[in-house]
């Protein structure tokens, strides 16, 4: 599935009716080789707010994501998550956002300082080997082969779990499209938080 196609759809819970919501971005390593988290907006007869799920715990089915995660799981970091939705995120208070397995991909830090710059908020320090990249940061970023620009991100290819990239798609000059592999490329982010995507030689040839 394409990412553009995974964000805009719907949730719902595989057995509490009242849990639904609308996915709004997805999180990826900075290899691109992996989903970290799929970010959804949530609501509840509490109200709407932003949780982070792990793609472990969602399915596709018949149009839309289903989760299967606890219903009071969700429950309570939603819950975590509306009460602190217009303060920044505090690392100590992260594992409320989660939903699924994690391992060890990402720190606690740096999905802190990815949350709260999505939302606006003050963004914690993060060590520049454990950051992240949004699909709404990647889509028409630059994609640069050497010294010249070649296109940009269009979009990215999921596998049927939300798991792993399979390709990247590029919309090359002239309204041309290619596709590589995440091997063939190369994401920075400098200190000032902008990102450079680099696609290796051989993959732009």
């Amino acid at each position: 599935m394409k990412t553009t196609d995974l964000i805009g759809l719907k949730l719902r819970h595989a057995t509490a009716k009242d849990i639904t919501g609308q996915i709004t971005d997805v999180l990826f390593d900075m290899s691109l080789k992996e989903v970290g988290f799929v970010l959804i907006d949530v609501t509840t007869p509490r109200g709407t707010a932003p949780v982070l799920f792990s793609p472990h715990v969602l399915a596709f089915n018949d149009g839309c994501i289903t989760a299967t995660a606890h219903a009071d799981d969700i429950l309570a970091r939603h819950d975590a998550s509306m009460n602190r939705a217009s303060v920044p995120v505090d690392p100590a208070d992260l594992p409320s956002t989660f939903v699924g397995p994690f391992g060890n991909t990402f720190s606690l830090s740096m999905i802190a300082a990815l949350f709260n710059a999505r939302f606006g908020g003050a963004k914690p320090a993060v060590h520049e080997q454990q950051d992240g990249v949004w699909m709404s940061e990647l889509r028409d970023h630059a994609v640069r082969a050497q010294v010249a620009d070649i296109g940009h991100v269009a979009d990215v290819l999921l596998d049927d779990q939300f798991t792993h990239v399979k390709t990247v798609l590029i919309k090359m000059f002239a309204d041309a499209f290619g596709e590589s592999p995440p091997e063939a490329f190369t994401v920075t982010r400098a200190a000032d938080g902008q990102l450079t995507v680099t696609i290796s030689q051989d993959a732009a040839a």
